[in-house]
């Protein structure tokens, strides 16, 4: 099915008990709903689940404008209110994370929340001080003409240099906007799961989560990755259930 939004075209599914208790999957950058597909396939027999690609991935259509992650919790909000959701369950994984802290702070359409590998917050490090700072001169010397651009996109991520010019800036606003002082703005139930080897998201920002969030509880994952939920589905999907019974 498909939702407009400020022209977006964006990709979701909704299936399982209508009038059952909803649960929202937010999945990551680069990702897609089948990225949650197994878990929302089974919890849908007892559950409502409502599952989608954010733009520009899989189904959803490209952005001619960027985007901020005020502009990603605004789609989802809207979606909710088109399928009149008052409140709702949220499971998000990484830049998913990142909308759902915005849903949960900034609107009263949130349940409980399940955080994987959650983005959001930065942990100050001198190695990427200095990268950072290291790529903003060079890239005045690029617009100064004494540096090659091609040298300079080097320094970008892989997932920098697939992008457009249009998600690019997007990608900038999402990985520069730092969510942490929102964290005690959450007032509901919030798990989170987590890989121990994590290297994304670090395990040691769950203390950062816990500090700032009332209810919060962590669940370790040993021996996991920034995945850690599709390297032990079956282990995840009873947390699922568990947690939303």
């Amino acid at each position: 099915m498909i939702f407009v939004y400020n022209n977006l075209k964006i990709y979701y599914e909704d299936y399982g008990i209508k009038n059952a208790e909803p649960i929202l999957f937010l999945h990551g950058w680069e990702g897609s709903h089948l990225s949650f597909k197994y878990f929302a396939d089974k919890l849908s027999e007892a559950k409502r689940c409502i599952n989608l690609d954010f733009p520009p991935f899989n189904n959803s259509s490209m952005p001619t404008e960027p985007l901020t992650i005020d502009d990603y919790s605004n789609m989802v909000y809207e979606l909710l209110k088109f399928l009149k959701v008052e409140k709702v369950n949220i499971v998000a994984h990484s830049f998913g994370g990142r909308v759902a802290i915005n849903l949960a702070t900034k609107t009263s359409v949130v349940k409980k929340l399940l955080l994987t590998g959650c983005a959001g917050i930065k942990k100050k490090s001198f190695k990427k001080f200095f990268r950072i700072f290291k790529y903003k001169f060079l890239k005045f010397l690029s617009k100064i003409k004494l540096y090659s651009n091609k040298k300079l996109e080097r320094y970008g991520s892989e997932e920098y240099k697939r992008l457009n010019s249009v998600m690019k800036q997007t990608f900038v606003n999402v990985v520069n906007y730092n969510q942490t002082k929102l964290l005690k703005k959450i007032s509901v139930s919030t798990l989170l799961v987590w890989g121990t080897k994590d290297k994304e998201t670090p395990f040691c920002f769950t203390k950062i989560f816990k500090k700032h969030i009332k209810d919060c509880e962590v669940i370790e994952f040993a021996d996991c990755s920034h995945f850690a939920y599709l390297e032990k589905p079956k282990l995840f999907l009873n947390i699922l259930y568990s947690y939303f019974n």
